[in-house]
């Protein structure tokens, strides 16, 4: 095969070719060089850069999306490749992802912005939380900080907490401070809008997502909010009927044909899926793209769940279904069973599928067709 050659055309943050750190191992530096030598032929990649806001941080529409990622040679590589921002969280891998992502920033200080988030807890949990997140990233700041997994208003309005968040951004522990949702996300972001409190949102966003939510992320753009998107593959589930074709670049042209969405952060653990997303920047829709999510689009529907809400009126007993069927999709979809088992394990008692066990039959309905009395008893042979 011959060496791939990736040429970038920046106007400036962030360069090619960049050097590897003498403190990369050997068996990093050939993980990199075989993440070099894919298919042979040129590949243009020209990386697109958008403004976060009122942040006026100029990032690259497709960022790093860290989550999953435990090798840091690809890391690397996405630094060389001009990618300038990456998302990380406390309880990613146990610690370990923001383990990984410090030791590759203390090689490439100020190459990248690093954002980070902690879960709602009690504020001396949360003051703990964010210490040790600082620690394991080895930065004395972070540029953007996210109270985690918002789902209702009046966690959002936690006056406590955004009393915590500005001090630290007082303190220069943070240049900025946002929150992330996957669930009621149309109208938290309404809200949001309103309220001008966060600098930024990190939301989950795809094509299947409704126009409401469109509707609200222009919303707090318009307002100087910087929106960040997530979950933008809609799964990933493979599928033989799709053949050898992956939605992933259509997945992501779609959510950035929205200029109020400023960057994204796919979660790429290969070389492979980081030189397939981060063609995608400055490329448009095309007919082909538009025919490709609609196939994949039949694919998913029948599992695919859109974190609505809808559901959760037709269940007796509160459980959080849009959050069980997250777990799921990490299963199912990723393929990533200890992150699915992590964020199960968030779930209280009175969210989870303990609930289930006083029923004799499940009564869950969907307003897309999914059938969920049968994910519900996936869900319980995996999780409970």
């Amino acid at each position: 095969m011959k060496r791939r050659n990736f040429l970038i055309k920046s106007s400036g943050v962030i360069g090619a070719g960049l050097a590897l750190s003498s403190g990369v191992s050997g068996a990093q530096k050939l993980a990199l060089a075989a993440g070099e030598e894919q298919d042979s032929g040129k590949i243009q990649v020209t990386p697109e850069y958008r403004v976060l806001g009122k942040t006026g941080m100029k990032v690259t529409t497709v960022s790093y999306g860290a989550m999953r990622t435990t090798d840091p040679a690809v890391l690397h590589r996405a630094l060389d490749l001009g990618i300038n921002l990456i998302d990380t969280a406390h309880g990613y891998q146990d610690g370990n992802n923001e383990i990984m992502v410090g030791k590759v920033m203390k090689e490439r200080r100020g190459e990248a912005y690093v954002c980070t988030k902690i879960h709602p807890a009690p504020i001396d949990k949360m003051e703990t939380m964010f210490e040790e997140s600082l620690k394991r990233l080895q930065m004395n700041t972070v540029d953007i900080l996210y109270y985690h997994n918002i789902k209702e208003l009046d966690v959002l309005h936690n006056e406590d907490v955004l009393k915590l968040f500005n001090k630290w951004k007082k303190e220069g522990k943070t240049r900025f401070i946002g929150f992330s949702t996957h669930k009621n996300e149309a109208e938290l972001l309404e809200q949001a809008a309103k309220d001008k409190a966060w600098d930024v949102i990190l939301v989950a966003y795809n094509f299947k997502k409704t126009p409401q939510l469109t509707k609200a992320i222009n919303a707090v753009a318009k307002a100087g909010i910087g929106v960040v998107g997530m979950k933008t593959q809609a799964g990933g589930y493979k599928d033989s009927k799709m053949g050898s074709l992956t939605p992933h670049q259509a997945s992501l042209k779609w959510v950035l044909q929205n200029p109020n969405v400023h960057t994204t952060i796919p979660s790429m653990t290969t070389f492979e899926e980081l030189n397939e997303d981060i063609q995608v920047m400055g490329q448009k829709m095309g007919r082909r793209d538009h025919d490709l999510l609609e196939r994949y689009g039949q694919v998913i529907d029948p599992i695919y769940c859109r974190s609505c809400n809808a559901c959760t009126a037709s269940c007796r007993h509160g459980v959080d279904i849009p959050e069980i069927n997250r777990c799921l999709m990490y299963v199912e979809g990723y393929g990533d069973f200890p992150l699915a088992m992590t964020n199960y394990a968030e779930l209280s008692e009175r969210e989870n599928l303990s609930q289930c066990s006083r029923c004799s039959e499940c009564a869950a309905s969907c307003i897309h067709g999914i059938d969920l009395p049968n994910k519900i008893k996936s869900a319980m042979n995996i999780f409970a």
